[in-house]
């Protein structure tokens, strides 16, 4: 297998799909905005936010797999392979069907009016919103495994394919809606965005099991032995995932609450310009986590130092287009949204600069770290961020009045992780190269 090869091919037609992502994604944003209102999407926004906590509950399976799968296959045990896929398909249908009730609890529990700060609909109507937004979201939480298996595979690039064809047949269904003039809601939007996603997901799970001919789902190759292995790696993968939802997930919640939903919807889209950069950085990055498995099983050390120096040189690319974004901001929303419809807080998109900059040369050593297993250090390190996120966020916001607050909490939980990961990175190919020559 040609790692280089295959990491070309993946960047090439990751990087292609995910323009093409990109794009129907800045094109759907106003088109949802017109379909819902600014307010109306802003509840929208937040209520997503909170409901897609649940796929950091998997308990780290997902991350698991995609680690042991690559291993297996490397070695060519696909005895081995089906035995992880489907105790991994098992494990994680348990945990939905318990957290699904457990969601159901906590909705009737809670007063989403006083949550959102909105009083625009009942708090019976935005109860029944959110329980179909838990709903499809815990169906396609399960169905979603299918990305890690592509993944393990080295097949990024479908990762993204199928996201333009979700994307697609979203966009379609939200234009014909509009054109016929049906009625416009928060609920009928989500029933079209479950209904779509169930359908995508269940069409890629079946291509990606023929085209693997010969690993398959069985609940008789369910395996508990293997279950432990991926509870022992996915267990730190899931205290990471958990922490990461506290630092980036709440910011939506605590700006709707302190200032108000309207507040989210600037927030959000100044953020969804530079994501852009963090979105394309990780594709370019996302073959290299299981590429990086292989070459550890291999103990092939030259071609991981030789992969990290090369994702540092594409990393300056990030840099280039971040600082041009910065400086062009206002005309890319004018042009985006429309003159005068999104207010830019002070800061605000110099802080969201800084972390795209931050975020991106992090994971340069992260994917190499997750598909290391050696995830100690940086568990430890986004557990601090967390239990410092949300009250450094709420002091930043009442200090500066604005949602500029919060992306500088971010930032600084973030700082560690700049500091120790590259560190960490280079102390753990000095120590497998060690060990290696040991034997």
């Amino acid at each position: 297998m040609n790692r280089n090869i295959i990491q070309k091919k993946n960047i090439l037609f990751g990087i292609t799909f995910k323009g093409i992502s990109i794009f129907l994604n800045f094109l759907v944003v106003p088109i949802l905005i017109l379909f819902l209102g600014k307010i109306e999407y802003g509840v929208w926004i937040t209520i997503f936010s909170i409901v897609n906590w649940i796929f950091t509950f998997d308990l780290g399976i997902g991350q698991g797999l995609r680690n042991k799968l690559t291993e297996a296959l490397s070695v060519n045990d696909n005895l081995k392979a089906s035995q992880i896929i489907s105790t991994s398909y098992i494990f994680i249908s348990i945990f939905s069907l318990v957290i699904l009730l457990i969601g159901i609890g906590f909705i009737y529990f809670v007063n989403f009016q006083d949550l959102l700060n909105y009083k625009g609909k009942s708090n019976l109507y935005l109860e029944n919103f959110v329980f179909l937004s838990l709903f499809f979201t815990i169906v396609n939480f399960t169905l979603s495994l299918y990305k890690n298996l592509y993944l393990a595979v080295h097949k990024s690039f479908m990762v993204e394919l199928i996201n333009v064809f979700f994307q697609t047949f979203y966009l379609i269904v939200i234009l014909i809606w509009l054109h016929f003039n049906l009625e416009k809601s928060l609920i009928n939007l989500i029933l079209i965005f479950g209904v779509i996603n169930f359908i995508v997901s269940v069409i890629a799970t079946f291509v990606f099991f023929k085209i693997q001919e010969k690993v398959s789902f069985s609940f008789i190759n369910f395996n508990l032995k293997e279950g432990r292995l991926l509870f022992k790696l996915g267990g730190k993968f899931f205290i990471i995932n958990i922490s990461l939802l506290v630092i980036l997930s709440t910011d939506n919640i605590i700006i709707s609450n302190l200032l108000g939903p309207s507040f989210v919807t600037d927030y959000f889209t100044i953020q969804k310009v530079f994501q852009v950069l963090i979105v394309v950085f990780t594709v370019v990055l996302s073959s290299s986590w299981g590429l990086y498995s292989e070459a550890l099983t291999k103990k092939d050390f030259n071609w991981i130092k030789g992969n990290l120096k090369k994702m540092n040189i594409y990393f300056l690319g990030i840099l280039i287009f971040g600082v041009f974004i910065f400086y062009f901001i206002e005309d890319i929303l004018n042009i985006w949204i429309g003159e005068d419809l999104v207010i830019i807080p002070k800061g605000l998109a110099f802080c969201n600069l800084l972390y795209t900059f931050i975020f991106c040369f992090t994971n340069i050593y992260m994917f190499f770290i997750n598909a290391s297993n050696k995830i100690n250090l940086q568990m430890y390190l986004y557990i601090f961020g967390a239990l410092i996120n949300i009250p450094l966020s709420i002091f930043l916001v009442r200090l500066l009045g604005s949602s500029t607050g919060v992306i500088m909490s971010t930032l600084l939980c973030f700082l560690p992780l700049l500091i120790i990961m590259p560190i960490q990175s280079n102390k753990i190919i000095k120590n497998l190269e060690k060990e290696s020559l040991k034997k």
